[in-house]
């Protein structure tokens, strides 16, 4: 298959940004790892900031969709299903959730971390959010789903960094079981 320049340097711009982060990479570091010059990388987009977007939305197009076809499975646990959601964005996904969310508060203009929280809460939060609301969960009255959800991705923000933990998601099931249940054994179940 021959790819497009564009998505060429959609790829290479996303191993690199996902590695390294927004700021530390750089368009010369991109159009060397396509052995093109940094024009040639300008004519397709007008700056980094454009890169990075447009990396960004074809990425959450993917992920999205997939976790939503993750989330509409039937007959797997609560656990199991959170678990194989976080496992399918480890392998395909690995960042540093704390480097991305900075760059997308801090190094990006206004109206980019704008487009970009709003396909965050779409691609990744909202497929979460639609497996917590299913008649067969029952969160505490207090608890709001989406902040539920946004505390889940902080407690297992450490497991999607690329090289972390280990590769299959072993140590997601034990980390989402405490995130659901708690560590604390029920005093009115204590023997």
């Amino acid at each position: 298959m021959n790819k497009t320049m564009y998505q060429k340097i959609l790829d290479t711009a996303e191993r690199l940004f996902m590695n390294q982060g927004y700021e530390a990479t750089s368009t010369r570091q991109i159009a060397e790892a396509l052995g093109i010059t940094q024009p040639n990388l300008y004519y397709h987009f007008k700056k980094k900031e454009d890169i990075y977007v447009a990396v960004m939305r074809e990425l959450a197009g993917e992920v999205g969709s997939q976790l939503r076809a993750i989330a509409k499975e039937n007959g797997s646990t609560l656990t199991e299903k959170l678990t194989e959601m976080m496992v399918y964005l480890q392998q395909r996904h690995p960042f540093d959730f704390y480097m991305m969310m900075h760059d997308m508060h801090y190094a990006l203009s206004e109206e980019s971390s704008k487009e970009l929280y709003l396909l965050w809460q779409q691609s990744y939060e909202a497929p979460f959010i639609d497996v917590l609301e299913k008649d067969d969960v029952f969160l505490r009255p207090e608890v709001h789903v989406e902040l539920a959800v946004k505390q889940l991705f902080i407690l297992l923000a450490a497991y999607l960094q690329p090289d972390t933990y280990d590769k299959q998601g072993n140590s997601f099931p034990a980390a989402i079981d405490m995130f659901l249940y708690g560590i604390v054994k029920n005093e009115l179940s204590a023997d």
